[in-house]
């Protein structure tokens, strides 16, 4: 339920023939459940289960369409250049108070925002949501075992979870509309009846749903001496539309990488980490009266989460920003291959380069899947160490501890290194896409995914007393 709905904007909604006052008033969504457990033998344990699940998408993504409704949030701007700069003086332009170029309000500007009312409101930078809106949901099958093994004494954990998203969430820019087509397929956008640069988002849903496929073992074995040891391993598969990275409108469309602006395809999602191991091993032993000491490691190594190599964007959609349209590579990157009609190099292109990284990189001809690139692995040791204390009060534990994070660097600053993807996306080549919806290409920079995460690849030490009563 939700009475309460974003002002209306009455110039907005003449100009594109949708309201920006939709709520979520209405919408429902049935969750049905079912889960399992069959003790299948003394030694095996058999769990599983499907249902429907959804929560979890930011409320911001809603409160957004009040927060930017273009009434009683007015955003207007003048870029300095041309006849009328707030940075000169100019006869044209009275500034609020003083006379500091650059620093005051202009009037005109000032008067604008004063003034406006829902007839002629600010139609840039609306945030609504889409009239038809659905709750996103997504299906879950998990099947999973617990089988003490005759070996060693072994427990095994092994599970599966398979998902399947629906209606998940989105935005597009209603003030784009597809204006052509480059000569390699893909769609242009530009703005609307000519308005010029002024985005408005729309929280939608996608009619296409991303998938993941999640395995993972766990061994588990508990030693007489007071040893206790646990392997894991991990493996994800996942799929989305759009990554959602932020709580803004905004930077939540800007953040996908893409073809089609308004309408993405279904690519691995930025948030997977393909494979990942896993150690924790304890050790407790009484050396003082009945005090136990507890020396215990864990450890992890696993593979990079995944970017983009991507291109231009200011060509191909309306005022969009470089380095978020998915790279496209020419048949003759590679050796032997005939020349591309669909690309265009300037005289200044460093193409011998650009052909290079190609090869280092192992990317065929064609645009470059989307997140098709993961950084490269990391590897990490924690050591903590507990003693317990002595306590004079019934009831009272006192134990004191050290934790060292990222044991590895601090025997060696050469180990222990982490390493993720750059945000989002690469950049790899700049360019314009001309009349013909030929790719112009005429800037060209080696891109690297691997970032170095120097904060969390530094060690740690942390002692404290912990006393519970």
């Amino acid at each position: 339920e939700s009475d309460d709905r974003p002002v209306y904007n009455a110039a907005f909604s003449e100009a594109f023939g949708v309201r920006n006052d939709a709520n979520i008033d209405g919408v429902d969504l049935l969750m049905p459940r079912l889960g399992f457990t069959w003790e299948a033998r003394e030694d095996l344990s058999v769990r599983g289960g499907i249902g429907l699940y959804s929560g979890g998408n930011p409320n911001v993504w809603i409160s957004n369409a009040w927060s930017n409704d273009g009434v009683t949030n007015v955003q207007v701007r003048r870029f300095y250049g041309g006849s009328q700069t707030v940075f000169g003086p100019d006869p044209d332009i009275e500034v609020v108070t003083g006379s500091n170029p650059g620093y005051n309000v202009p009037q005109y500007l000032y008067d604008l925002v004063a003034n406006t009312t829902a007839d002629d409101a600010n139609d840039e930078a609306l945030v609504l949501i889409d009239p038809d809106y659905e709750q996103p949901s997504t299906w879950k099958f998990a099947l999973g075992a617990t089988w003490e093994t005759p070996w060693w004494g072994i427990t095994a954990d092994i599970d599966y979870l398979h998902t399947k998203d629906n209606d998940p969430a989105y935005y597009v820019d209603v003030s784009q509309e597809i204006v052509g087509f480059t000569s390699a397929g893909t769609p242009i956008y530009d703005y609307a009846n000519f308005r010029g640069a002024n985005h408005d988002w729309m929280l939608t849903n996608s009619s296409r749903g991303g998938e993941s496929d999640l395995w993972s073992l766990v061994l588990t074995k508990d030693f007489d001496n007071g040893l206790d040891v646990t392997l894991g391993y991990a493996y994800a598969d996942a799929t989305d539309v759009s990554p959602m990275t932020s709580s803004v409108a905004g930077s939540n469309f800007d953040n996908t990488a893409l073809l089609d602006v308004n309408n993405p395809e279904v690519g691995t999602t930025n948030y997977v980490v393909p494979h990942r191991f896993t150690l924790r091993a304890s050790y407790g032993h009484e050396f003082f009266r009945d005090l136990e000491t507890r020396f215990t490691v864990y450890g992890v190594a696993n593979e990079g989460q995944p970017a983009n190599y991507v291109m231009f964007s200011d060509a191909l959609e309306g005022d969009g920003f470089f380095g978020r349209h998915l790279l496209y590579i020419p048949q003759g990157a590679c050796a032997g291959c005939a020349d591309d009609p669909n690309v265009v190099y300037g005289s200044n292109f460093d193409t011998a380069g650009f052909f290079a990284w190609i090869a280092r990189q192992g990317l065929e001809p064609g645009f470059v899947p989307k997140n098709h690139i993961h950084a490269k692995w990391s590897t990490r040791f924690d050591i903590r160490i507990d003693q317990e204390l002595p306590t004079f009060v019934e009831g009272t534990r006192a134990r004191a501890f050290m934790k060292m994070y990222n044991f590895g660097n601090f025997l060696n600053d050469k180990w222990g290194e982490v390493w993720d993807a750059e945000f989002s996306s690469v950049p790899v080549v700049r360019g314009y896409v001309d009349p013909d919806g030929v790719l112009h290409y005429y800037s060209f920079e080696d891109g690297e995914i691997n970032d170095f995460r120097e904060e969390n690849s530094l060690w740690e030490i942390r002692l404290g007393i912990d006393i519970s009563f």
